[in-house]
């Protein structure tokens, strides 16, 4: 019997990595998207279409990162019975990643249909911007649980802390500056180029940060 228990903890490992790897390749895909779309917005074609395009992408690439700390949280109070942490400190990541996110979709579908155009999408800017700020707290969090309860050496979780430290960093970081060129845009200051500039930003930091966490659950998958 004691000698099942280590296939039955690697097989939960394999298959917890499979569907978090998953998982960050729509985020990830979602994040590429409005990044090219953003750019080629930016050089002139079609902005006002592609910034609401670029809005919608980065809000659903949210809306993925949040449904999965989200799935993640409940699997590790099942496992842990409650005890590895409080819900109190990841509830508010999980609430801005999922609203936040839900929000940008339905303002850059809003703007696509021509209503409020540019300004819904500045203040887009402003909540999808402060959704990543305050979700990078519980990524980081969840992400370094998740981390430590994994079969990996020593060193490979040091390796695997350290890059999910940088991304949410990185994330804090575009979030910041995400509200900041939100609000210069509500204030008509070059509402197109700042907007099509946030959403290149948020777009970028989403695709390092799904990138960083699928490749180690890949590396992780490689070794099983």
């Amino acid at each position: 019997m004691s000698a099942d228990i280590p296939m039955e903890a690697r097989s939960h490992e394999r298959t917890t990595a499979e569907v978090l790897a998953g998982e960050s390749l729509g985020e990830g895909l979602a994040a590429a998207g409005a990044l090219v779309v953003a750019i080629i917005g930016l050089a002139g074609l079609y902005p006002l279409p592609l910034a609401a395009i670029a809005t919608i992408a980065v809000g659903g690439a949210l809306l993925l990162e949040g449904g999965t700390i989200a799935a993640r949280y409940r699997s590790i109070l099942t496992e842990t019975g409650g005890g590895t942490f409080q819900a109190s400190e990841l509830g508010g990541g999980l609430s801005s990643e999922i609203l936040g996110g839900a929000a940008g979709i339905v303002l850059g579908i809003l703007a696509l249909l021509g209503v409020g155009s540019i300004m819904l999408i500045a203040v887009a800017t402003i909540v999808l911007g402060g959704a990543v700020l305050v979700g990078s707290v519980s990524d980081v969090k969840l992400n370094s649980v998740t981390i430590h309860g994994t079969q990996m050496s020593e060193q490979a979780r040091a390796l695997a802390r350290s890059g999910v430290s940088a991304a949410a960093t990185a994330q804090a970081l575009v979030g910041a500056g995400a509200i900041v060129l939100g609000i210069l845009a509500l204030l008509n200051n070059y509402p197109m180029v700042l907007t099509l500039t946030a959403m290149l930003s948020l777009g970028g930091t989403l695709l390092l940060a799904s990138s960083a966490i699928g490749s180690r659950f890949l590396a992780l998958l490689s070794r099983s």
